[in-house]
């Protein structure tokens, strides 16, 4: 649907505490949070793509469902996949390979990461895939991380602070 996040694998329990924009229905966090209004949408972020580009981009898809139940938050420079919270996004889609990035409350150290960029407390990690065997276990490893720990908050939560152990 054009212009909102759409569910993907049935409802989330946390979608009843999720602010819908009255403009656009952006699903966000608290009300009034800053975003873009548009009429995004995946067919939108995709058009114009080679078969090429878009393969990567569905075998991203494939692993961010297998993280858990999810929305998908379209929007005019990126789809992002969203929990409580935008977790994974792809930036990007190129002519053969994709550009994406993942939140965690922790630094992963990898030469797979192009880029990592520390905002306060969190580190966005950003890769560029392509081949298939970029989407391994160790990537689909790292996104239901980021699922867990910043899409649902879990590192907010965590009385034993497990979310800082090494993985």
């Amino acid at each position: 649907m054009p212009g909102k996040c759409v569910s993907r694998k049935g409802p989330r329990t946390t979608a009843a505490t999720l602010w819908s924009c009255p403009r656009c229905g952006a699903k966000l966090l608290t009300k009034n949070l800053s975003h873009a209004c548009g009429d995004y949408s995946i067919e939108k972020f995709l058009a114009g793509t080679t078969d090429a580009g878009r393969d990567p981009f569905t075998s991203f898809v494939a692993l961010i469902g297998k993280c858990g139940p999810y929305d998908v938050a379209p929007a005019k420079t990126r789809v992002a996949s969203m929990a409580a919270l935008r977790f994974a996004s792809v930036n990007r889609v190129g002519r053969d390979s994709i550009d994406v990035h993942f939140v965690l409350p922790r630094i992963i150290v990898s030469p797979r990461f192009r880029k990592v960029e520390q905002l306060g407390k969190l580190y966005v990690h950003h890769l560029r895939l392509g081949n298939p065997r970029d989407f391994n276990r160790e990537l689909a490893g790292w996104l239901r991380q980021s699922y867990r720990e910043y899409g649902q908050r879990s590192w907010l939560t965590d009385a034993e602070g497990d979310s800082n152990r090494a993985y």
